[in-house]
């Protein structure tokens, strides 16, 4: 699951996501990350046997924790399916489709951002940031 953790100011220094992994059976990647000492945000993917009870122990020790449904958001009747975000995309989560249509796998988007930089129509959003 991908899930946006939130961090105050007050836990910007706390090692609860060495505790997470240590603690408990998860797997846990990073996909995106922007905190400093004011706080912030970071993008997560998180799996294993006890996500769900890891996530309660995130909460309880103080960063926000929402799930997400989705990262990547095509607006179709924006999009021109002119592909300039396609080339962008470090991990192929944007492609064109048989009949030249841009198709979003939202699934493998890790919310970087280039795409929608590239839009020039704004079609493309990232949900969540």
């Amino acid at each position: 699951m991908k899930v946006w953790l939130k961090f105050s100011p007050k836990m910007v220094n706390q090692a609860v996501i060495t505790h997470l992994i240590k603690k408990f059976d998860v797997n846990f990647n990073i996909l995106r990350a922007d905190i400093n000492s004011k706080g912030g945000k970071m993008l997560i993917e998180i799996s294993g046997n006890d996500t769900k009870k890891g996530m309660e122990y995130i909460k309880k020790a103080g960063i926000e924790v929402n799930l997400v449904k989705r990262v990547l958001k095509k607006d179709d009747k924006l999009c021109i399916d002119c592909g300039a975000c396609i080339s962008l995309c470090p991990v192929k989560a944007i492609e064109i489709d048989k009949d030249w249509t841009v198709n979003v796998k939202d699934k493998e988007c890790v919310g970087c951002n280039l795409c929608t930089f590239s839009c020039p129509t704004k079609a493309i959003k990232i949900v969540g940031y």
